[in-house]
């Protein structure tokens, strides 16, 4: 397994990570669906035990998913597992702090909620969840989190971000070691919009959504997606489907097989030095198994050629 550093923490982890978003379970804001669907609950501890077991030592989390459910099962399958992991969290700013430039004392009860959540004194990373891509880092004091850095409640800090204008303003001005933004071979603009600064900075940077929300996936080479109403991808623009699996095919088209297609998904995030971890979303034993043997995989090259004639983002996100 491929290892990487972590700057500010002093550890290394397996660069396949595990994101924990998709075993949250059913939940929604303002009445639309904000997860990934049902997911029993002794499975999921079940699964994420199992990818302890057999190497996967970076877990990516949130405070919003499904309320601190996420946060919850990782935290049970850590004390089943026994196992040392990397543990990456998520909290949002409230609209008070973004307004008075400022995180509040507040936000000490909410990085509280999550130690509790995860059975935890100590969690390694604490990112800023989607602030406003224009906030203004120069003038916003986030001295709290160089707090809890001194009373070793959290080892390092950063951002995940909405938007790559997010993304960059965040690294541009320093703030923590750590950023996390979408990177898969259909969204290639990190590799020379951010690559470059992180490489200079030696920040850590986390590869979310290699997978494209799931569909980089074979099951739609030759058939759409259909999403259950309770799950959030439901609520996706049907254009960027489109345009994804539009793209899915030419991939496959330039000679790479079905059954290829997610191992060479991941192998491009893993290819560059820069990604410290790419977060898959699994829910199924099934997914795991073939996740576990794509992580073992000796294979360090991706043919960056069979990309001809596949965009390297969404227009329309420019």
């Amino acid at each position: 397994m491929k290892k990487r550093f972590w700057t500010g923490l002093n550890k290394e982890s397996n660069v396949f990570g595990f994101g924990c978003w998709q075993i949250a379970g059913n939940h929604s804001q303002n009445g639309i669906p904000n997860g990934w669907g049902n997911v029993d609950k002794n499975q999921a501890i079940d699964l994420l035990c199992h990818a302890m077991e057999n190497g996967i030592n970076f877990y990516d989390t949130a405070q919003g998913y499904n309320f601190g459910q996420s946060e919850r099962l990782l935290g049970e399958a850590i004390k089943q597992a026994k196992k040392e992991v990397i543990v990456c969290t998520k909290v949002a700013l409230t609209e008070k702090e973004i307004s008075q430039k400022k995180i509040g004392e507040n936000f000490k009860t909410r990085v509280s909620q999550s130690l509790e959540n995860l059975n935890t004194s100590y969690i390694d990373i604490i990112l800023i969840h989607n602030p406003p891509d224009d906030l203004n880092w120069k003038e916003f004091n986030y001295d709290i989190l160089k707090e809890l850095i001194e009373a070793k409640i959290i080892g390092t800090y950063g951002v995940s971000s909405k938007g790559l204008k997010g993304a960059i303003n965040a690294i541009e001005n320093n703030v923590g070691t750590t950023l996390e933004w979408i990177f898969n071979i259909f969204e290639r603009r990190p590799i020379k919009d951010l690559f470059p600064i992180i490489y200079a900075k030696k920040l850590n940077f986390i590869a979310r959504s290699p997978l494209s929300r799931g569909l980089i996936n074979p099951l739609y080479i030759n058939s759409n997606p259909i999403f259950d109403s309770n799950d959030f991808r439901s609520t996706l623009q049907e254009e960027w489907i489109s345009w994804v699996i539009t793209s899915l095919r030419t991939y496959n088209n330039n000679g790479i097989s079905e059954a290829d297609l997610i191992k060479n998904a991941l192998l491009f995030c893993s290819y560059f030095n820069e990604v410290n971890a790419t977060i898959v979303g699994i829910k199924t034993i099934k997914q795991l198994e073939h996740y576990l043997e794509i992580s073992k995989s000796v294979e360090s090259l991706f043919d960056m050629g069979k990309l001809l004639n596949t965009p390297d983002f969404y227009p329309k996100w420019a």
